[in-house]
């Protein structure tokens, strides 16, 4: 029988297992690039399901909670009202768009909790609600039935696993991280999209390596795998843990006509995978080590001329290739020189991942000769750190030999030497005879007027001004002082602007409640919160989400009530930014005096 897939289109049927190049773009930048807007009006569902439904006795089982809200609004709880004989824990948690006609897009959140079953029956996670926007919502009973071992076949869920390197790893080392998807034995998995690797101090590049189908091995056992690539840089030394999140594309027989089967995008995860990243030795650093750890090749460095005069601009383009952090590799500073004007060196341009993708950074100096003494480009101290040799290697960039002709002045010819005129006989001043004082004629017009006939040096004011230099010193050196401090101490102008910002917003709010304008004093509530809470973190307030300002609130009296009222407020700024106005804005405008509580207490800690 051949096997039928479900879709968007209708019933088609096919003979063959979709392969996973086949599978249709995303749908949410199919419609952005559209103008889609949206959907925060429509109530909010929540989804439960036990994968596989039925599973045996020992084996792994996911509970997969689906809630149709954005993720920074949603609030599950960490343990499952789970019955005795299974027990659940927090897993994956991500989020996607999908359509739901009338160009509008729906949130979709999915959170994935892990488990293993130890006895055979049916187990029954009762009804419970999580919150959403504020507002409490039902997740249904969910029923896993659990067999002895024999009676099915592969009933495992998808399940992700990591491949991480077998070397040590050091901080500011790019990673490659491969996130495998073992194919199941009854074809169920089709491939997997989005795969990222999360972790506490990690940095992931935002690009995809591609997915391939790869034979691998693992505890002893052989199994074909979906396998791609996610580069990631440590940031910290010390153990790191790391779990690997995709959307797997999996078929499902329809739950109304259980001879048709559908395609369907869910969330799978991996276990937790600990791994130690090691700090960067302090010991042997070269010169003009910038943090680049890999390892690096400089090729042969390029003049745009091999003649100039002095005086004369030329550029020199250098490019290191290799198997490291290319795309993060900081610019290389020429060293200073009485013989060379230099400039600070430029980049291509490229984006980071682009340049990783290329294998190649490229640097651009721009030198002017000051000299027509000079044979050669001063060299360019590199030098960057191999984790397989454990140690830092010199890879500084030559000189490049180059020829400088004198300057337009010091090419022209030399003026004729002026010879001073013979002296005249008649005028010999050489017998020295001296000279009778002459007393030379009056002036034609009066000077300028004096006061006083007393020397300038023997006025009161005189001493008075010499205290000018004294005070203009001691406030450079008050300034200077000033300055060092704050830079020491940054988080004294980031509270300061916190405080100005904080005072703005809070007037914002105030004159929109005033005015009754619901959205407004949504809008300026929520960026008051983001100031105050922007120096803590030492972020840029416009960026920070609801779970950024969360993280202050334990510190605050009334956590509970001050959390609640936060995520409403956030909530109700995503639905009037991306869904137009809200229903719940007009609500919001009866907790003013809560708001403003809040703020002075936030204000107190600036």
């Amino acid at each position: 029988m051949r096997r039928i897939i479900v879709s968007g289109d209708g019933v088609q049927p096919v003979s063959h297992t979709i392969p996973p190049s086949s599978i249709s773009p995303d749908a949410f930048d199919n419609m952005v690039a559209s103008a889609a807007s949206f959907d925060m009006d429509s109530p909010v569902e929540a989804q439960a399901e036990f994968d596989p439904p039925v599973a045996v006795a020992g084996g792994h089982v996911v509970y997969r909670l689906t809630v149709s809200a954005l993720d920074e609004s949603l609030t599950v709880p960490d343990d499952l009202p789970a019955p005795a004989g299974i027990a659940l824990h927090a897993g994956g948690r991500g989020q996607i768009y999908q359509p739901t006609g009338g160009m509008k897009l729906r949130p979709e959140t999915t959170v994935i909790y892990r488990g293993i079953v130890t006895n055979t029956g049916t187990f029954t996670v009762p009804e419970f609600e999580v919150t959403a926007y504020g507002k409490p919502v039902k997740v249904p009973a969910t029923t896993l039935t659990v067999t002895a071992v024999g009676n099915l076949g592969d009933a495992e869920p998808p399940h992700l696993l990591l491949d991480l390197p077998a070397d040590d790893c050091y901080v500011g080392q790019l990673l490659r991280v491969g996130v495998m998807l073992p194919l199941q034995a009854n074809g169920g998995a089709l491939g997997f999209s989005q795969p990222h690797v999360t972790g506490d101090f990690i940095f992931s590049e935002q690009f995809s390596t591609g997915m391939r189908q790869e034979t691998r091995q693992r505890d002893g056992k052989i199994f074909q795998a979906y396998v791609e690539d996610v580069l990631i840089t440590p940031l910290r030394a010390g153990d790191e843990e790391l779990v690997g999140q995709a959307r797997s594309y999996v078929i499902r027989p329809n739950p109304v006509h259980t001879n048709i089967q559908q395609t369907m995008n869910v969330l799978v995860d991996s276990d937790p995978v600990t791994f130690n990243v090691k700090p960067l030795p302090k010991e042997g650093v070269l010169p003009g080590f910038t943090g680049a750890v890999g390892n690096f090749q400089v090729e042969k460095p390029r003049l745009s001329a091999a003649e100039i005069r002095a005086g004369e601009p030329v550029t020199l383009d250098v490019i290191i290739r290799g198997d490291g952090n290319l795309g993060r590799l900081t610019a290389l500073t020429l060293p200073e020189s009485r013989e060379w004007q230099t400039f600070p060196p430029t980049s291509d341009g490229v984006p980071a991942s682009l340049a990783q993708m290329r294998g190649y950074a490229s640097f651009k100096y721009t030198l002017i000769p000051l000299t027509a003494a000079v044979s050669a480009t001063p060299p360019i101290p590199f030098s960057y750190f191999d984790p397989r040799k454990k140690t830092y290697v010199d890879l500084t960039i030559p000189s490049v030999p180059i020829k400088v002709d004198p300057g337009a002045a010091a090419s022209s010819a030399p003026l004729e030497a002026v010879q001073p005129p013979a002296p005249d006989p008649e005028f010999d001043d050489s017998n020295n005879h001296e000279k009778e004082p002459v007393l030379s004629d009056l002036a034609a017009s009066p000077g300028a007027r004096a006061g006083s006939l007393l020397p300038l040096q023997q006025h009161a004011w005189f001493i008075a001004l010499q205290f000018i230099p004294a005070g203009a010193l001691l406030g450079l050196w008050l300034w200077d002082r000033r300055r060092r401090f704050l830079a020491q101490h940054p988080e004294v102008i980031l509270k300061r602007k916190a405080r100005r910002g904080l005072a703005r917003e809070l007037r914002r709010a105030r004159r929109a409640a005033s005015a009754h304008d619901a959205a407004g004093f949504v809008t300026a509530g929520t960026d008051a919160l983001r100031e105050a809470c922007a120096p803590h973190i030492a972020a840029n307030p416009g960026a920070l989400v609801c779970a950024d300002v969360l993280q202050e609130m334990p510190a605050v009296p009334r956590g509970v009530q001050s959390t609640e009222m936060i995520r409403r407020f956030f909530a109700a700024a995503d639905a009037l930014r991306f869904g137009g106005p809200a229903k719940e804005s007009s609500e919001l405008l009866a907790l003013q005096p809560d708001l403003e509580q809040l703020l002075e207490e936030l204000r107190g800690r600036l």
